[in-house]
């Protein structure tokens, strides 16, 4: 059986492939067509991408499984935004968005998504050979992703972003195959609406640059005024917590998409981009990333209390992307085990879609999700083929993992594409750069040379599996960049380049059966300096998404700073 889980219309369109089961294949819509997010488009080339990879066309594909319930656009969904307006017009000044409410009834009606899919695979289909579609609730399509991944028998699933449907925050209980839903917070009582519109307060964008607030925060201090004023915002209550959503996308707006004109009313002037970064806009993103972790918390503790809770826990939401709240979480006395898949955010939901689909058709294959690399592949021939085509100077390596590692150890900052490509926002070891870990200057050229950033911002280590508990306290299972963990003050002093300014890290630690190239490449770095552990990110330039083919890896590396690019067996220079 052949499943198609399609992610689209909104944050990280994707599509993903599940044959019996199984994952094959799975991609965001933004590394094929290189538009940074891809907001409200569909997988349009993803989806292909996972038809091709496997020689399959549309007629071979049994069901297509779209992360989102469309179904609840008929009826419920209209009587859930009237009763919204009515229940909290008293405090939005008059200025509920109707049209915005009326342009999603619209397009996620089950007739018009339909028609768009079918469009979407080029038509090809027709209404008589178009495979059923079949729409998964949202946050169910992120348990699934999150459970069934997670390798755990038994879990609690924790489900925090903007919205899906009507709900913003749910939890479910996975026993075996099954999913159950246990409680939930619907809209406007959102996190992740609380914690862009603060984002965009602050001058970054909303649904793609909530990072930058967190990596700000433990620059900021507490703060007794700001911190009353986030606490208008967001509270705990008996029941859990209370979003005041006049702040955010129920409120007026004359300026902001997601903030609104009473938070002006409440901190003033947003800052622009251009402005500089004063010590009020970190102390608001210091109090933004307090709460945000209190409020998760209590919403842990409260799980932790829940009839047959062992220890095991799983995160999936956009929200979950902030492995600073993630590392808060793992921390807890009561979380004996914290899974969080490579793609938390709405880029997993489409496998997630298709395998509570393949679930409900018999073919439970629930499995370990050991790394990220689903995406397209080029063998040495297509690379060598492409080397000669566009004239640049490149060799073929023998021992290429030594040279590399000889080149970071030099303070070279090294272009790295092997394999196939990451799913999800990280680059975990195939379409990275990579630099010396041990010089606290290399980041800030990392940051101003390649990736022509903010120099505050952090980066992250690759570090071998082996050895991960002499890098960081308390290490759990951590291969996805997506858990932070404290770092004891030898490795602070040891490693600067991958240290926050909070004494923390979020490692990426590789294992020798999932990653052998990047492994040896690590593992030739320690043998030189007796530190298992690279600096690691993306391999992407600023505004751009992460690489994908070996063009895009060219462009990068002839637009950028970067010393040396490794394409599979070939080392490329500069002249």
């Amino acid at each position: 059986m052949n499943i198609l889980g399609i992610n689209g219309l909104g944050v990280s369109p994707s599509a993903c492939l599940v044959r019996e089961g199984n994952l094959v294949a799975l991609a965001q819509e933004e590394r094929f067509n290189r538009i940074k997010g891809s907001f409200g488009f569909m997988p349009v080339k993803a989806a292909r991408f996972c038809l091709e990879s496997q020689g399959l066309k549309l007629k071979d594909i049994d069901y297509i499984a779209f992360s989102w319930d469309a179904n609840k656009y008929r009826f419920y969904m209209p009587y859930f935004f009237l009763y919204t307006y009515i229940r909290y017009a008293p405090k939005l000044q008059g200025s509920f968005n109707f049209l915005r409410a009326f342009e999603q009834i619209s397009k996620y009606s089950p007739r018009y998504l339909t028609g768009l899919i079918n469009q979407m695979l080029g038509g090809e289909a027709g209404k008589e050979n178009m495979p059923p579609v079949i729409f998964v609730p949202h946050h169910l399509a992120h348990a699934a992703t999150s459970f069934y991944t997670s390798g755990l028998d038994q879990a609690y699933v924790l489900i925090v972003d903007g919205s899906g449907e009507d709900y913003s925050t749910t939890i479910f209980k996975g026993a075996g195959s099954a999913l159950n839903f246990v409680s939930g917070y619907k809209v406007p009582n959102s996190l992740g609406w609380f914690y862009q519109s603060v984002t965009e307060f602050l001058g970054f964008i909303p649904n793609r640059q909530e990072g930058k607030t967190m990596a700000l925060a433990p620059y900021g201090s507490q703060d007794e005024e700001v911190a009353r004023k986030i606490e208008k915002m967001l509270f705990l209550t008996q029941k859990g917590y209370r979003h005041a959503a006049q702040y955010s996308f129920l409120g007026k707006h004359s300026g902001g998409t997601v903030y609104s004109d009473q938070m002006i009313d409440l901190f003033g002037r947003p800052r622009n981009q251009q402005d500089p970064i004063s010590s009020w806009h970190k102390n608001i993103a210091y109090q933004t990333q307090n709460k945000l972790e209190q409020v998760v918390s209590n919403l842990v503790k409260r799980i932790a209390a829940y009839p047959g809770y062992q220890g095991n826990l799983c995160l999936s939401g956009g929200v979950s992307l902030n492995c600073k709240l993630n590392g808060s979480i793992a921390g807890m006395d009561f979380v004996r085990r914290l899974s969080v898949s490579p793609f938390p955010n709405d880029a997993g939901t489409c496998l997630g879609a298709a395998l509570y689909l393949s679930q409900k058709k018999g073919f439970s294959r629930k499995f370990k999700l050991e790394h990220s690399y689903w995406g397209p592949f080029f063998s040495c021939q297509d690379v060598e083929e492409i080397l000669i085509n566009c004239k640049v100077k490149f060799e073929k390596k023998i021992n290429l993992e030594k040279t590399v590692a000889d080149l970071i150890f030099q303070d070279k900052i090294v272009g790295w594409f092997q394999g196939r490509m990451e799913a999800g926002p990280r680059a975990l070891g195939n379409r990275s750069i990579l630099a010396n870990p041990l010089k606290n200057h290399i980041s800030g050229q990392v940051n101003k040379k390649v990736k022509n950033r903010e120099t505050w911002r952090p980066f992250a280590p690759s570090i071998l599996y082996e050895e991960r508990s002499d890098y960081v306290i308390g290490s759990q299972e951590a291969p996805f960049m997506a858990v932070s963990f404290p770092v004891p003050e030898k490795v602070q002093k040891e490693l600067p380049a991958v240290v926050h300014v909070d004494s923390s890290t979020r490692p990426h630690f590789v294992k020798k059966d999932v990653n052998l190239r990047f492994w040896k490449v690590i593992d030739e770095f320690r043998k030189k300096t007796g530190k298992a552990a690279l600096l690691n990110t993306s391999f992407n330039l600023r505004g751009e998404p992460i690489v994908c083919t070996p063009e895009d890896a060219l462009k990068a590396f002839y637009a950028s700073g970067l010393d040396h690019l490794v394409i599979e067996d070939f080392l490329v220079h500069k002249e």
